[in-house]
């Protein structure tokens, strides 16, 4: 069972260099979204799948490891801006498959998402990436969970980044709700 492969990941890389990308024209950036999207989707696919009995955990997060090994490459491309936001929806996809790991291995926080956010912040400021990261990561499972992120108001940085990929994640779940709900009600 495969949930993420290379041919999906070259499927993203060769759109992304068919895309006319442009900072005047918002629409030309959606598909960064999408390809955040996609591999958010395969993470719900590999967490149900482990739910539902179809793997087990330990091989959940060898395919989460797999999938961190596939963006590890050195992709290129003809736009100093398509480098650009590729490179920053790498670094919100390393949030993602960090969150979902965490999820797996049951690394959680009892600090609430605010205060973990606060902690990233704070550690991004003393250049403790490290800590940073592992704050949002916990976030990240947090909003795996169903916690909704609070509005915020961050500056650029690395933190912003990674809260990115942690906002497409909560509206993934949001989306699943909306799904579900509509289910139910033509079930009815």
């Amino acid at each position: 069972m495969e949930f993420y492969t290379e041919t999906r990941l070259q499927n993203w890389i060769s759109k992304i260099n068919e895309t006319k990308v442009s900072e005047d024209d918002p629409s030309s950036l959606l598909v960064f979204d999408q390809m955040l999207e996609d591999v958010i989707i395969a993470c719900f696919s590999i967490i149900n799948a482990v739910r539902d009995r179809e793997i087990k955990k330990n091989d959940a997060l060898r395919e989460l490891e797999k999938m961190k090994n596939m963006f590890k490459q050195d992709f290129r491309f003809d736009s100093d801006l398509k480098q650009e936001i590729f490179d920053l929806t790498l670094e919100s996809i390393k949030a993602v498959l960090a969150s979902f790991e965490y999820y797996l291995e049951g690394k959680t926080s009892k600090k609430s998402v605010k205060e973990l956010l606060k902690e990233a912040i704070e550690n991004e400021k003393k250049g403790r990436l490290d800590l940073a990261f592992d704050a949002i990561a916990r976030v990240g499972v947090k909003v795996i969970k169903g916690e909704k992120l609070p509005e915020l108001n961050l500056t650029d940085g690395i933190v912003l980044n990674w809260v990115d990929g942690i906002d497409a994640i909560s509206m993934i779940v949001e989306l699943s709700k909306i799904d579900a709900s509509q289910e139910n009600e033509a079930e009815e």
